[in-house]
C-alpha cells in the first residue's frame, strides 16, 4: 500500500518528548491470533490498543528521547512495518485526547495535539446528537455493591453457573410445553391498563440487570464507578458502567460480565414462569407472573441480547470476536473502503490489517447500519404517531443528528479536507452522481406498495350465553375454552324464593279444587273459582319456566368464550346478564378496520392480494382474500380488541369507557381465515388479533410513498 512518509506537521511535534502517564498500566493481550499491548487509564477508565510496532515507539518516548529520535529508530528496525510520519501523529493526537500521554505542548503544536479537556463536551455532543439515548449519571454504585458482594459471593461462583443453568433448563423444560397458550394470553401486555404495571416491572427488573452486570465485574476485580438513567427512547432505563472489565485478560470472564444481566434476568423470568403455570387463569397473581416473564425474558432477549444495538449482546459479541470498539470500527471501515476504492484515496490507512478481522468489520458494519437505520426510523415515526408534539420534535431532532448533520460534515469534509486535495474532484464526482442515481432510484422507480393494519379475528356465527332468570349460580358446568353442544348444560342456578313461590301456587291451586268441588251446584261461584284457578295456573307455568330456566344451556354448538364461569359460583346474577359467548370455530372470518384518511372507497378497489401473519407467528406470511367490504364508515368498533384501550391500533374516544367508540369514523373489510399450514400450528381463535398486509395494484416510487406517509403523519393527529 502507497503511504506518504512524511507529513507537513511533523516540524511542529518532532521536537517533543512525550512520555506514558505514571499510571498508565500495560497489559500484553493475544486478540484474534495477533500480540498486542493494551494501555489503561484507571482513573478515566480510557483504553487504546497498540500493536508491537506502535508500542515500541511508545516505549521509546520516555519524557527524554524527543519524537523524531524515537521514530527513526522504529524505522531503523522495523522499515516498512514502522508507523509514517502522518500515523505518529494521529497517534500522540489519539493517545494525548485518551489522556494517556503527558507531554507540554507548545503552541504550534496546540492544535495538533489538543487533549481532550473537550472530551466531556463531546460526550454530552454525542448524547445530544442520539437524544433518543440519553444517558445521565448519577451515583456511584462502588459501596453498595461492595456491602451487597459478600452476601452474593457463593453464587457469584463455578458451583453458582452449574445451579443457575440447572434452574433455567427445569423452568424451561416446565414452560415451553405451555408456550402457546402463554403467547396467546400475550394480547392483553398492549392494553393500556396494563401499561402501568409494565413500566414499573421494567424499571425493577432493569434494576436487578445492572445490578448483576456490577457485581460479577467487581467479584472478578474489576471497579464499578458509575450508574445513572438512560432514556431509551423516552422511557427511564437504569444503567452501570463495567468498562473495567475490558482489563480482563480473560475473554470468558469480558463475556462472563456481558450476560450477568441477562443471566440474573432469566433467573427471575423462570421463577415467574413456574408462578404462571400454578396460577389460577384470570387472576391478577397469574397476571403479574405473565408481565414479569415477558419483561425478563423476551424483552431482555429482542434488547439485550441483540449484537446490532450497543447492548449487552454487542459486547458479548467484540468479546467473542475480540474485536474492541467493533460499531465504531466498523463504521470507519465501512469509510475507508468507499475513500480507497470509490475516491481513489490509495493512502488512506487501513482500520485493520488482519484480513480476517476486516471481513468481520465490513459484514458487521453493513448489517449495523442497515439495522439502526430502520430501527431509527421506526422510532421516530412511532414517537411522531403516539406523542405528536414533544414526540415529533424529538424524532425530527433525531433524523436531523443522524442524517442532516452527518451529511453536512461529510459535505465540509468533501470541500476542506487536505487529504483530498488529488482526489477531490473524483471524490465530489462520484458523491453527487450517488446521491443523483439514489435520488432517481427512489423518486423514479415503481416499486410494490403495501397498506398494513391490524385485523381481529371473529366467528360469523356467533351467540350470547345470557341468563334467563334471576337466581345465585350453584354449578359451573362447562368453563370458558370447552368445545360444547347446542343444548349442553353450562350453569346451575337457584333462586329460593322462586322455588316457594311454586310451592305457594301449588297449594293455592289445592285448595281451588276444593272451592271447584263445593261451587258445582252454584254455576257463579263454580264460574269465579275457574277464573282463579286458570289464573295461578298461569302464574304457576311462569314460575316453572323461570325455574327451568335457571338452567344455562348452550345456544349453539362451538366454543365457549368470555371471562372465567369459576368466579360466578354463589353470586347473584340477574335476568339478560351475559355470562359468555359460544362461538363456531367453523365460521370465522378476520375483521380489519381502514381509516377515512386512506380513501377507503378507492383503497378497497386497488387491493391485489392480503396476507396475514399470526402475533406467535410473524416471520411467516399466510394468504388470505377479501369476504366483504363495507363502503360506509362508522365509529362503532366491532370488537373491543381493535381499540387502544385494549391495545388495538384505532384511536377512541376517552368519554366512552368501554373503548368501543373510535374518534374517526372506520371502514370495515372482512377477510378469510387461512387453514393452518400443518396439523402442529395452532389454529386461529376468536379474539386474536392479527396483522394484515395488502398489496395494491398500482406501483409507486419509495419517494412518493414515503411522502405520502409523512403527511399522514401531520394530518390525522389534528382531523376528527
Amino acid at each position: 500500500m502507497d503511504r506518504p512518509t512524511f507529513s507537513e506537521s511533523w516540524s511542529r511535534v518532532s521536537r517533543l518528548t512525550p512520555t506514558l502517564r505514571p499510571q498508565v498500566q500495560v497489559r500484553r493481550r493475544s486478540l484474534c491470533r495477533q500480540r498486542w499491548y493494551v494501555l489503561h487509564e484507571p482513573v478515566s477508565q480510557q483504553f487504546f490498543r497498540l500493536n508491537p510496532v506502535a508500542y515500541h515507539l511508545v516505549g521509546l518516548l520516555d519524557g527524554h528521547r524527543i519524537v523524531d529520535d524515537a521514530w527513526r529508530l522504529t524505522l531503523e528496525r522495523y522499515g516498512d512495518d514502522a508507523p509514517t510520519q502522518p500515523e505518529v501523529v494521529g497517534l500522540l493526537g489519539q493517545l494525548n485526547q485518551a489522556n494517556l500521554l503527558r507531554v507540554d505542548l507548545p503552541v504550534d503544536a496546540e492544535p495538533l495535539l489538543r487533549r481532550s479537556g473537550e472530551q466531556r463536551a463531546r460526550r454530552w455532543a454525542g448524547q445530544a446528537m442520539s437524544i433518543l439515548f440519553l444517558q445521565v449519571p448519577l451515583l456511584d454504585p462502588d459501596p453498595f455493591l461492595s456491602r451487597l458482594l459478600p452476601l452474593m459471593r457463593p453464587l457469584l461462583s463455578v458451583v453458582g453457573l452449574i445451579l443457575w443453568a440447572v434452574w433455567v433448563t427445569v423452568c424451561a423444560v416446565l414452560f415451553l410445553p405451555h408456550l402457546g397458550t402463554f403467547i396467546h394470553d400475550s394480547g392483553s401486555i398492549l392494553a393500556p391498563a396494563n401499561w402501568g404495571w409494565v413500566m414499573v416491572f421494567f424499571i425493577l427488573i432493569k434494576l436487578v440487570h445492572e445490578t448483576g452486570h456490577g457485581l460479577v465485574c467487581k467479584r472478578l476485580g474489576g471497579n464499578v464507578h458509575e450508574a445513572g438513567i438512560m432514556l431509551l427512547v423516552l422511557f427511564p432505563c437504569p444503567y452501570v458502567d463495567t468498562t473495567s472489565a475490558w482489563a480482563f485478560e480473560s475473554r470468558f470472564q469480558r463475556v462472563l460480565v456481558g450476560a450477568a444481566g441477562m443471566m440474573f434476568e432469566l433467573t427471575i423470568a423462570g421463577g415467574a414462569a413456574l408462578v404462571w403455570l400454578h396460577a389460577d387463569p384470570g387472576t391478577t397473581v397469574r397476571q403479574v407472573a405473565h408481565n414479569i416473564v415477558l419483561v425478563a425474558s423476551v424483552a431482555t432477549v429482542i434488547f439485550n441480547a441483540n449484537p446490532l444495538m450497543r447492548f449487552d449482546g454487542y459486547f458479548i459479541l467484540s468479546d467473542l470476536l475480540e474485536v474492541p470498539n467493533l460499531y465504531d470500527r466498523s463504521m470507519q471501515h465501512l469509510k475507508w473502503l468507499g475513500q480507497r476504492y470509490a475516491f481513489g484515496m490509495t493512502a488512506a490507512p487501513p482500520v485493520a490489517t488482519d484480513r480476517g478481522e476486516r471481513r468481520i468489520l465490513l459484514v458487521y458494519g453493513v448489517l449495523a447500519a442497515i439495522y439502526r437505520v430502520v430501527v431509527m426510523a421506526g422510532i421516530a415515526m412511532l414517537i411522531a404517531v403516539r406523542f405528536f408534539t414533544i414526540g415529533l420534535a424529538l424524532a425530527i431532532w433525531t433524523v436531523g443528528a443522524w442524517l442532516l448533520f452527518p451529511l453536512g460534515k461529510f459535505v465540509h469534509w468533501l470541500a476542506t479536507s487536505p487529504a483530498l486535495h488529488r482526489q477531490r474532484n473524483r471524490a465530489v464526482l462520484v458523491s453527487v452522481a450517488t446521491a443523483l442515481a439514489l435520488l432517481l432510484a427512489i423518486g423514479l422507480v415503481p416499486a410494490p406498495q403495501y397498506q398494513r393494519t391490524v385485523g381481529v379475528v371473529e366467528a360469523r356465527q356467533r351467540a350470547d350465553v345470557a341468563i334467563q332468570s334471576d337466581g345465585f349460580v350453584q354449578e359451573v358446568k362447562a368453563e370458558v375454552g370447552d368445545e360444547v353442544r347446542q343444548g349442553q348444560v353450562l350453569l346451575v342456578c337457584d333462586n329460593p324464593i322462586l322455588r316457594a313461590q311454586r310451592r305457594q301456587l301449588v297449594a293455592q291451586i289445592k285448595g281451588l279444587q276444593l272451592e271447584e268441588t263445593y261451587a258445582l251446584r252454584n254455576p257463579a261461584d263454580l264460574a269465579v273459582a275457574q277464573a282463579k284457578h286458570r289464573a295461578l295456573q298461569q302464574a304457576l307455568d311462569d314460575a316453572n319456566e323461570r325455574i327451568a330456566d335457571l338452567v344455562v344451556r348452550s345456544p349453539l354448538a362451538g366454543r365457549l368464550a368470555g371471562p372465567p364461569l369459576a368466579p360466578l359460583l354463589g353470586r347473584y346474577v340477574k335476568r339478560g346478564h351475559v355470562v359468555a359467548q359460544v362461538e363456531d370455530l367453523r365460521s370465522l372470518r378476520v375483521t380489519a378496520l381502514v381509516d377515512q384518511a386512506q380513501n377507503a372507497l378507492g383503497f378497497f378497489n386497488s387491493i391485489r392480494a392480503v396476507e396475514l401473519r399470526a402475533p406467535g407467528d410473524v416471520g411467516v406470511d399466510l394468504p388470505s382474500r377479501v369476504l366483504q367490504t363495507f363502503d360506509s364508515g362508522r365509529t362503532q368498533l366491532p370488537h373491543p380488541a381493535l381499540g387502544a384501550l385494549d391495545g388495538g391500533p384505532v384511536a377512541t374516544d376517552p368519554h366512552d369507557p368501554k373503548g368501543m367508540t373510535a374518534l374517526r369514523p372506520q371502514f370495515e373489510i372482512w377477510l378469510a381465515v387461512p387453514p393452518p399450514r400443518t396439523a402442529a400450528d395452532p389454529p386461529f381463535l376468536p379474539g386474536e388479533r392479527v396483522y394484515v398486509r395488502f398489496t395494491l395494484a398500482q406501483r409507486r416510487p419509495l419517494l412518493w410513498q414515503w411522502i405520502h406517509r409523512f403527511r399522514q403523519i401531520f394530518r390525522e393527529p389534528w382531523e376528527t
